[in-house]
């Protein structure tokens, strides 16, 4: 008996042993889970980085691509407008021209066409049609007016390109009294110039013109260089020419 007593004083001494031994492993499966979940966490946020820079690099690139066609575009707009502004001032200039040239069409056939011979101050006794020594010709011009027609227009040649902030400026002159102004005009490099001219107040039928060169803004009276000059007194009076009826047969 006692024999057996002490063989199951041993079998529980082993067994009491074994059960301590076998208590790490539950930890080290929760810590192996861990490490695993992390490792999964750690792929997941480098793939979701990797995905994000990807990304943003496709969407600046796109932004950029987007950005140089908007360029490019907003370059085309601006050609177009500036043809188109071009277009316009062009459009407005040749309709310019051809109301100018009816109303001078109108004047030159009126039946009561009168014309004013202009001269630079300086030429007055000279012939106009005389070379100056250096090779321009002198300053001149000549004004068509109808009353009938309801204007007048001025015709110039030899005068000095008007510069930035420059104007002509033509003035009826009366005897006595203020100046009335008439029209203001530029000159290009070719010194011709064509222009309307209003017909001077019925009170001023007899007053001279004066062209002068004045600063662009606003004056009630001349004060620049006098750049021709004629007498309404001493205009001449034009007789058109009228066809004949055509005889009856």
């Amino acid at each position: 008996m006692e024999r057996g007593e002490s063989e199951s004083n041993t079998s529980a001494r082993d067994a009491s042993d074994e059960v301590p031994s076998a208590s790490p492993t539950p930890r080290l499966l929760r810590v192996g889970l861990w490490q695993a979940i992390a490792g999964m966490s750690l792929a997941l946020m480098l793939a979701a980085i990797i995905v994000a820079a990807e990304m943003s690099r496709m969407l600046a690139y796109r932004t950029y691509y987007v950005n140089r066609r908007v360029s490019a575009l907003n370059a085309i707009v601006r050609d177009l407008r500036r043809q188109h502004a071009a277009t316009q001032r062009k459009l407005g200039s040749e309709r310019e021209h051809a109301s100018v040239g009816e109303v001078f069409e109108k004047i030159l056939f009126a039946p009561d066409l009168r014309t004013i011979k202009l001269v630079a101050p300086q030429e007055k006794a000279k012939d106009k049609s005389k070379v100056l020594s250096d090779g321009a010709r002198a300053a001149s011009g000549r004004l068509a007016m109808s009353e009938s027609a309801g204007g007048a227009m001025l015709e110039a040649s030899g005068l000095k390109p008007s510069e930035d902030f420059q104007v002509y400026r033509i003035w009826w002159m009366p005897r006595h009294g203020a100046a009335v102004w008439a029209a203001d005009f530029l000159v290009g490099d070719d010194g011709l110039a064509t222009v309307p001219v209003d017909l001077p107040p019925a009170r001023l039928k007899e007053s001279s013109i004066t062209v002068t060169l004045e600063n662009e803004t606003y004056a009630e009276a001349p004060t620049g260089p006098v750049a021709l000059k004629g007498d309404a007194a001493h205009a001449e009076r034009i007789a058109i020419p009228r066809a004949n009826p055509r005889k009856k047969r």
